[in-house]
């Protein structure tokens, strides 16, 4: 249920939420309680150095130790919630643009299986507005009745809780 996710390297911090244009480089695979939690890492198509980046190899020449950093940051992001360090396959290598290609299509193809009923969702939401030939599409003046029924995003969900702001170490040995 959560098979895909991009790491965008480029110079810009972007906004939650933000749709950007990226250039695929290459991909992880990461083990999440035992399933693949693929990482795609991708620049933006409208960063400065993104002429310089056409695959993995050039985050590797351009980026010394930046991948192993990332590596390590996604092995030990959870431990300070008291879970064990996550594990990778392939063991834990990059692999290039054309695999992270293949792994998105093949994403896709299982998301398109999903939201056109030809597999089963087990209890996930399909409904959607725009996707063609999906039984889940509902139209969006009802889709806006759903979301407007629902209590105002704001009552206690603006109060930052006080344990985002607790800071974490970890050394390596």
């Amino acid at each position: 249920n959560d098979p895909i996710d991009v790491c965008e390297i480029g110079s810009k911090v972007c906004a939650r939420g933000e749709i950007i244009g990226v250039k695929v480089l290459g991909i992880l695979a990461m083990i999440d309680e035992g399933e693949t939690d693929w990482k795609v890492i991708a620049i933006n198509v409208d960063d400065p150095d993104a002429a310089n980046y056409n695959d993995i190899n050039d985050v590797k020449r351009l980026k010394p130790g930046y991948l192993e950093a990332t590596v390590d940051w996604f092995r030990r992001y959870k431990v300070p919630d008291g879970k064990p360090e996550n594990q990778f396959a392939f063991n834990a290598e990059f692999k290039d643009k054309d695999f992270a290609i293949d792994i998105i299509k093949s994403t896709h193809d299982h998301w398109r299986a999903l939201v056109t009923k030809k597999t089963d969702g087990k209890g996930i939401s399909c409904m959607n507005t725009t996707v063609s030939g999906s039984p889940f599409k509902c139209d969006p003046d009802a889709a806006k009745a759903i979301v407007d029924a629902l209590p105002p995003p704001c009552e206690s969900a603006c109060t930052v809780p006080t344990d985002v702001d607790k800071w974490f170490h970890h050394q390596k040995n």
